[in-house]
């Protein structure tokens, strides 16, 4: 089976690096000014400036300016419908997870059924998973149990609902039983997800992960987490993997919407990295922890590849640093019991063998296929790639 694994190790982060906010591809003065009008748009800014300033710098007076911005945000004439998510989504960094719901809830109150421009979902939609993202990782499961089921509602009848109702299950399985421990109505869950149908176009791709990540999970819970790595089959659009995960994040809220002006300055990428940051050491939802891991993992991998670039002898020492942190994510996803262990351990074997430690990349691809056995042909796909990039 052609599981066209290069797209692993080849371009596909550096879309999902840029979009989570790490400074590449932010909108430029002129994009801003004419989609937003020049008073939002220079409160954005000013707010984008304070909360870098109040992260890296732990300047209390900046994130009190961060809360008098989102408020002179808000009492604007006419907000724009992103402006509501850009001060949920700086509330919410700021610590307070009551008031970034009470932003999104009275977005919803106003704006219910006009596209949003993340994704081009409904209001009801988008926002709803935002606050399912902050109430769970709150704390509040009562909560959020009841925002996935209303969103369920609400996908009725529209492109993509049985992958974004995929998503809504698989929280809801993961609250019903890690918190609930109700693992009967978990597996309800997951059995309903195996009946969805698989949906036209780029949903279809998607589909198949959520699919095998569902059959995954429904047996890590009735059979254990041995006997469901045993099971778990490489499936024929696993290399979208991190694509997915991305776009997850950015769905739920788990990526930066907070623009920052100025992409070449070195601190431009703080928010996103304190978002994403934040989301892994709370280690309330095993699913948000793998995905923020594997985007980390292979997105530190990307940087590695660009920064080796032409590059064919010797390592260069910037490259070496980005594959050592590109190793410190896909190590830990790896060791875990997630469906994205396989992948983040030919993610692992990848960053060895481009730094010339070819025994230990073989011994992990030996390691991949003997925990998870349906991803023989995955690995042997990769190791017939190596023979032929040998001089």
């Amino acid at each position: 089976m052609k599981t066209c694994i290069k797209l692993l190790f080849v371009g596909l982060i550096v879309v999902i690096w840029s979009s989570l906010g790490f400074g590449m591809n932010q909108p430029s003065f002129e994009e801003e000014y004419n989609v937003k009008g020049q008073e939002e748009w220079e409160i954005r800014r000013a707010l984008s400036g304070k909360l870098i300033s109040w992260l890296s710098d732990a300047n209390e007076s900046a994130g009190e300016e961060c809360d008098r911005l989102v408020d002179s945000l808000l009492t604007l004439p006419e907000p724009s419908i992103e402006a509501y998510f850009v001060a949920a989504q700086a509330t919410y960094i700021r610590g307070k997870p009551q008031v970034a719901i009470s932003i999104l809830e009275d977005l919803i109150s106003k704006h219910s059924n006009k596209p949003a421009e993340v994704m081009q979902l409904p209001v009801r939609v988008l926002a709803r998973f935002w606050i399912g993202t902050i109430a769970r990782h709150s704390g509040d499961m009562t909560k959020a149990k009841s925002v996935y089921e209303t969103i369920r509602k609400n996908l009725r009848g529209r492109e993509g609902e049985n992958s974004l109702a995929m998503i809504c299950n698989l929280y809801l399985a993961e609250i019903e039983s890690k918190h609930m421990k109700r693992d009967d109505l978990a597996l309800a869950r997951l059995e309903e997800i195996k009946q969805l149908e698989k949906p036209a176009g780029h949903w279809g791709e998607q589909y198949e992960v959520y699919k095998a990540w569902t059959m995954y999970e429904h047996t890590r819970i009735s059979k254990g987490k041995a006997q469901a790595a045993h099971e778990l089959i490489t499936y024929e659009e696993f290399a979208i993997s991190p694509m997915v995960a991305g776009t997850q994040l950015k769905l739920c809220g788990i990526s930066q919407v907070i623009g920052y002006y100025r992409p070449e300055h070195l601190r431009a990428g703080i928010i996103g990295r304190a978002l994403l940051d934040r989301f892994r050491n709370n280690t309330i939802s095993p699913i948000d922890w793998s995905l923020v891991t594997l985007v980390y993992g292979f997105s530190y991998l990307s940087e590695a590849q660009q920064a080796q670039h032409a590059q064919k002898e010797e390592l260069r020492p910037e490259a070496q640093k980005y594959y050592l942190e590109a190793e410190k994510y896909c190590s830990a996803l790896f060791d875990d019991d997630s469906f994205f262990s396989p992948v983040a351990g030919i993610c692992l074997a990848q960053c060895k063998k481009a730094q010339g430690k070819n025994t230990e990349a073989d011994n992990l691809l030996e390691q991949v296929k003997t925990r998870y056995p349906g991803y023989e042909s995955a690995v042997t796909e990769l190791k017939e790639s190596w023979k032929k990039e040998t001089p």
